[in-house]
């Protein structure tokens, strides 16, 4: 299940894909086609797996949901700004912040079925890993450095013009110079996510019980358990100049860009607000320390 579980815990946050209330309405019916299509879980499988989802589920809709709504209201003020700082840092630290509490609970709605896995599903768990590793390696690490370095910007160039529409000469230039200081952590990421996923296949194989899963998978996807200096300090670089990426192209938005933004970023919180528990509880970006003096 791995870090989908997390992204389809996110509600699809962060992917301004117009169709957010959909996604969050069925997640119980998404996830559970999702274990099927991953590790073939049988029906009596899923049975148990329920009440599990169910309390995962009501636990997101009551704790995390608000943290995501909360997120986008910080947006959305943001976004109004003329002076962008320190609003990208607390932006981004604040995404950090939201995946890793989605990454904790996709890490312990996921052990409980994996540990249940037969040898037949097992199997099969590492087939369709394989092929995700295979898919990955093609669209990342094209053997020429150029072509590589090319479909880089124009995938982060894609991931931007969906919420901001078309970008200027200008700001493609900004991307482009952003992404020549900017480490590129795909040959590093590859290699991790084989052996972390290797290790959780040898786990499986030896019956690893649901709660040594949930420890590996949370320092999969939370800790980074196994990176090395120069790896964390790759990262740290890449998550500045993405920072100042984000602070140099929000002084360029123009007015259709920035009403743009505004406007994806309302639809979504729209599409989510219904969700949230009627005794709603003023949140805050809490352990961010960025967002402690963005402008309000």
């Amino acid at each position: 299940m791995l870090r989908f579980t997390a992204i389809a815990l996110l509600t699809l946050a962060v992917a301004a894909c117009g169709r957010t209330e959909l996604a969050y309405r069925n997640a119980d019916r998404l996830l559970g086609y999702y274990t099927w299509k991953t590790v073939h879980a049988s029906a009596a499988q899923r049975d148990d797996w329920q009440p599990v989802l169910q309390a995962t589920l009501r636990h997101h809709r009551e704790r995390e949901l608000p943290l995501v709504v909360a997120y986008l209201d910080l947006a959305t003020r943001l976004v109004r700004e003329t002076e962008a700082s320190p609003g990208a840092e607390c932006l981004v630290d604040g995404a950090l912040l939201l995946y890793q509490r989605h990454a904790r609970l996709a890490a312990a709605l996921a052990a409980p079925l994996l540990a249940q896995l037969d040898a037949d599903q097992i199997r099969h768990f590492a087939e369709h890993r394989a092929q995700r590793q295979k898919d990955a390696v093609k669209r990342y690490r094209d053997p020429d450095p150029q072509r590589r370095q090319v479909a880089r910007q124009r995938r982060i160039t894609e991931r931007i013009e969906k919420w901001t529409g078309k970008l200027n000469d200008g700001q493609r230039r900004q991307i482009r110079d952003a992404l020549e200081r900017m480490p590129d952590m795909s040959a590093d990421w590859l290699a991790y996510r084989e052996q972390r996923s290797a290790t959780l296949l040898a786990m499986l194989g030896r019956g690893a019980d649901q709660e040594t899963l949930r420890d590996y998978l949370e320092g999969w996807w939370v800790r980074r358990d196994g990176t090395d200096a120069e790896t964390r300090r790759s990262w740290a670089v890449a998550r500045q100049e993405f920072i100042r990426l984000m602070d140099e192209l929000a002084a360029t938005l123009t007015d259709r860009q920035r009403t743009r933004v505004q406007k994806r970023l309302d639809d979504m919180h729209h599409e989510l607000t219904p969700f949230l528990p009627g005794q709603q509880q003023a949140v805050d970006l809490h352990r961010v320390p960025a967002c402690h003096t963005a402008p309000s």
